[in-house]
């Protein structure tokens, strides 16, 4: 392979040297038949602070070469986009492989990446008649965590052909769920107006994310044949009308959909399914003067918020309303109410470090359709959140100043961190935030006995009532002696575990922490202290048990 010398100039100058002499090169092969990996992007990284990086893209042998490097200790990988990875000492995507350790005007060559394929779904949507259903929308959904609920998001979207076929490809290890919906349901009409609906369907059938079968993808697997079979369901009728209109002058929004005519606005309506699967869709209209009337026609049976606003100057009126498609509906009437002012004190114990941005208070709503709405901390630290309509709310602060943690958030005498709060029409209560930069430290040895601590993968989980929030999850790699060092903890109760030659990315949830419990050292840390742990390590067999596709 003949490397350009802007090439090797550019791996000097990321590593900051004027004439380094050292060379790590090598090959990069098909972990199952050996035969090389070409136009693979190579990445080699000097471990430090700052680490620095340079990229090569592997020749038609898979080769790959890095001269004029300084001394240090170098993680090396490569990736080609949704075919597989590489890491240089691992036989799996989910290791944390080995460093390696140059020498001055060292040549470390005939080096060996093992190239992992990544997995791939493949299958056909089918209507009832056994039709293809082309255009279908079909979702790789992984499970995770907001606000300590299980949620499905999307991890891979793809659509099917006009044969039906789709194909995911570029996927990781893990449990997941296959989600199909169909884009249009125009075969179904009846004098223009729906009378059935192709229905959205988990693979397996079931219409819910609660009763739906997890799919489970090993590394380098393709599952094909994931058939989906759609079943046609009656169209159900969503029709109502929007009360306590306030008197609306026309929109000053020269874009806003203003009633010819005569003054007045309409008001917007939205219908957002509510499900485990965040950001999933709904359906927007407009309601009208004088009697506001809405009728989103035939929507798939399911649990549905319709929401409705409307805004004059700078003023806000809104309201919300659950319901069930399934069950029978009568006229839903959505009675508006003003919005609120909330206002509040944000306070921060301990200095902060400079902030790439100002601090703002967000307050936002889970179906992920809403604006949030947000206030910014005066020097005083009081905020305003204007106009605020009814409903449930969560509160955030963003960008947390590195190194702190929300310590307490209040809204009234009701504690709101981390949880749904109702802010309702009428006189608002204050919002009282403390931000604490008390955060702690974590150093410690890996207890290898009689096994191996280099490179082990370190989880710090929370528990208690904090043990199903995601965001008090840390990991991290231990280096060649078993040592690691974790740092921005929030004060509490953890269990840490130490896992064999395994990235802990994986492992960083409470199920995983729940498979592992007996395995687990438990540590108590102090707001602002540095504690002192020696986990003791989890053979690699032993760990992989706790992955969900390992316990079917």
């Amino acid at each position: 392979m003949r490397l350009a010398s802007t090439i090797l100039l550019a791996a000097a100058a990321a590593f900051g040297q004027t004439a380094p002499h050292g060379v790590i090169a090598g090959a990069v092969s098909d972990a199952s038949n050996n035969e090389p990996i070409r136009k693979a992007i190579v990445t080699l990284t000097l471990i430090g602070t700052p680490r620095t990086w340079a990229t090569e893209r592997t020749g038609s042998s898979g080769q790959f070469r890095f001269e004029g490097l300084p001394p240090g200790k170098y993680d090396l990988r490569a990736n080609k986009a949704e075919l597989g990875t590489a890491i240089y000492g691992a036989n799996s995507a989910r290791e944390t492989g080995e460093s390696i350790t140059l020498a001055e005007g060292e040549a470390r060559t005939g080096l060996q990446l093992r190239f992992i394929r990544s997995a791939s779904v493949a299958g056909h949507v089918f209507d009832s008649d056994g039709d293809p259903v082309p255009e279908a929308a079909v979702s790789l959904l992984r499970a995770t965590r907001n606000l300590g609920e299980r949620v499905l998001v999307n991890y891979r979207p793809t659509n099917t052909d006009d044969r039906g076929q789709y194909r995911i490809t570029g996927i990781d290890p893990g449990q997941y769920y296959l989600l199909a919906t169909p884009q249009s349901n125009r075969g179904f009409l009846r004098d223009g107006i729906p009378t059935a609906i192709l229905a959205s369907a988990y693979y397996g059938g079931a219409r819910e994310s609660k009763d739906a079968a997890p799919v489970n993808v090993r590394s380098g697997e393709g599952l094909e044949g994931m058939d989906f079979h759609l079943r046609i369901e009656e169209a159900h009728q969503i029709r109502g009308r929007i009360a306590g209109v306030p008197d609306l002058g026309p929109s000053p929004d020269p874009s806003s959909r203003v009633l010819p005519g005569g003054p007045g606005q309409m008001v917007n309506v939205q219908l957002i399914l509510a499900s485990t699967e965040l950001g999933r869709g709904g359906y927007g209209i407009g309601a009208a003067p004088p009697d506001y009337k809405f009728d989103f026609g035939a929507v798939p049976q399911g649990r549905y918020s319709i929401e409705a606003t409307v805004h004059d100057g700078d003023k806000t009126w809104a309201a919300s309303q659950l319901i069930d498609s399934s069950q029978p509906l009568s006229e839903v009437i959505l009675a508006l109410a003003p919005a609120a002012d909330i206002s509040g004190q944000l306070r921060i114990e301990g200095q902060a470090p400079p902030a790439p941005r100002p601090l703002g208070v967000t307050l936002t709503r889970d179906n992920g359709r809403s604006a949030n709405l947000s206030g910014a901390p005066g020097p005083d630290g009081h905020f305003a959140i204007r106009q605020v309509p009814p409903g449930e709310w969560v509160v955030s602060v963003n960008p947390l100043p590195e190194g702190s943690y929300l310590k307490s958030a209040r809204y009234g005498g009701t504690d709101v961190r981390f949880t749904r709060f109702t802010i309702a029409s009428g006189p608002a209560e204050a919002l009282n935030i403390v931000i604490s930069m008390g955060t702690a430290k974590v150093d410690g040895q890996v207890d290898a006995a009689a096994g191996d601590s280099k490179r082990a993968g370190i989880v710090l989980a929370p528990t208690g009532k904090l043990h199903t929030l995601a965001r008090f999850y840390h990991g991290a790699v231990a280096d060649d002696d078993g040592k690691f060092h974790i740092t921005d903890v929030a004060p509490g109760s953890y269990k840490i575990f130490a896992l064999e030659k395994l990235a802990p990315l994986d492992f960083r949830n409470p199920e995983a922490a729940d498979q592992l419990n007996d395995s687990g050292t438990d540590i108590e840390i102090g707001e602002g202290a540095t504690v002192e742990a020696h986990p003791k390590l989890i053979p690699m067999e032993r760990a992989r048990q706790a992955l969900p596709e390992a316990r079917q």
